[in-house]
């Protein structure tokens, strides 16, 4: 990790590490040590590389032009993008409360479908009950 040293400006370091130009010019020079921590987040500002500050999880995953790339996406996510994600995610929990309400309604009125076929069925039969027994006692009478 010498190079982001080597070849980073004095300037550009102390803009992102906060470090006094003097304890910068030590580390160039090899006279001290470079903390791991500057050098975490000088390979996460300059390479993008977020696994770097954030952990092994973050393997792959890079910073880069304002936006952040992921190994299994093209392109990289704005963040705009990433903050909308989270809305994304509270409207499929709550779409997906709702297909299941709409699934037990729907099963409630096949259910009631069901029920009102058989009584529909017991009250054509007795129609056509009745109306044989009707046919009967009129032949009976003539």
């Amino acid at each position: 990790m010498e190079y982001l040293i080597k070849y980073t400006s004095c300037q550009e370091i102390e803009r992102i590490t906060g470090e006094d130009l003097k304890t910068i010019k030590q580390w160039k020079k090899g006279t001290r040590k470079v903390p791991a921590s500057a050098i975490r987040l000088l390979r996460l500002y300059i390479e993008g590389d977020a696994s770097a500050l954030l952990g092994k999880d973050w393997d792959g995953h890079v910073f880069r032009d304002n936006m952040l790339f992921i190994p299994e996406w093209r392109r990289g996510l704005t963040p705009g993008e990433i903050r909308a994600l989270f809305w994304q995610v509270q409207l499929i929990s709550s779409l997906k409360k709702e297909i299941e309400l709409l699934k037990e309604e729907l099963e409630r009125r096949n259910n009631e479908f069901d029920s009102l076929e058989v009584k529909a069925d017991f009250y054509r039969r007795q129609l056509v009950l009745e109306s044989r027994f009707g046919m009967i006692l009129q032949k009976s009478f003539y």
